[in-house]
């Protein structure tokens, strides 16, 4: 039998919003492990720490979200407004 990638930490785990904990290490596989990290991120605490699992940290923090522009920051640019005096 070969090695496993993704090993999850001891216990039952929830992977998916509103599912039952039916996951670990004697019904998951590592087909299964990458799909559910790949769509669900955060999922990533509830496995022991490996390489494969670093991979998903890296695809995480170059996210678009530090793209976006930052919230309530308004840009002081005024030259197009008609002036009123």
């Amino acid at each position: 039998m070969t090695k496993k990638k993704y090993i999850l930490k001891p216990g039952k785990h929830q992977f998916a919003p509103k599912s039952p904990p039916v996951h670990d290490n004697d019904n998951l596989t590592d087909e299964e492990a990458k799909w559910y990290l790949e769509k669900y991120p955060h999922i990533k605490s509830l496995f022991v720490d490996s390489p494969e699992i670093g991979k998903f940290e890296s695809q995480k923090t170059t996210s678009s979200v530090e793209s976006q522009p930052e919230i309530g920051v308004i840009e002081n640019n005024n030259e197009d407004l008609p002036t009123t005096n």
